[in-house]
C-alpha cells in the first residue's frame, strides 16, 4: 500500500491508535503500520492486542498445558504401512482429504499434522508474529504460489 493511500485510510483519525486499527483493517502490516505512523513496531503489537484483533499466543511447554480441557482427542490407529485412518468427519472438519499430501511438524508435545491451507495459514501467522517487517512480502509470495 502506498504512503498516499494509507494517509487517504487515516484522514481524519486523530490518533495513533485508531490509526493502527485503521490500517490493520485495510490489510497493512504491523511493521509497515510503525513505519508509516514513526511508532515501534511493539506500540503497534499492542494496541492490536488490546483492540482484540491479534491474540497473543502463549507458549507451550508440556503436554499438560497444551491439552486444554476443551481440546479433541482423536485416537487412530496405525496401519502396518504406516497409514492413519482418520473419520470422515475428522477430515472434513480440518481440511484434509484422501491422497493429498498433509504437513508434520515434530512438537515437544507430540506430531502437528496440518491441511495445505492450514500449513499456509501457520506459516503467514509465524511471519507476521516473528517477522512482522516481512510478513507483506511472504503473503504476497504464499497467495502467488502455483498449485501443486
Amino acid at each position: 500500500m502506498t504512503k498516499e493511500e494509507m494517509d487517504s485510510l487515516t484522514q481524519g483519525l486523530d490518533s495513533k491508535a485508531a490509526k493502527v486499527r485503521a490500517l490493520y483493517g485495510a490489510g497493512v502490516s504491523a511493521g509497515d503500520i510503525g513505519r508509516y505512523i514513526g511508532i515501534r513496531y511493539q506500540h503497534v503489537y499492542n494496541v492490536l492486542l488490546r483492540a482484540g484483533l491479534i491474540v497473543k499466543a502463549a507458549p507451550t511447554r508440556d503436554r499438560e498445558s497444551a491439552l486444554g480441557p476443551d481440546s479433541e482427542i482423536i485416537v487412530a490407529s496405525i496401519g502396518k504401512d504406516g497409514g492413519i485412518e482418520l473419520p470422515d468427519s475428522v477430515m472434513d472438519r480440518y481440511g484434509l482429504k484422501a491422497g493429498e499430501a498433509v504437513y508434520c511438524q515434530a512438537l515437544p508435545e507430540g506430531l502437528m499434522i496440518l491441511s495445505q491451507d492450514a500449513a499456509l495459514a501457520h506459516v503467514t501467522r509465524m511471519a507476521r508474529e516473528k517477522m512482522p517487517e516481512q510478513a507483506a512480502l511472504i503473503e504476497a509470495l504464499l497467495k502467488g504460489r502455483s498449485p501443486t
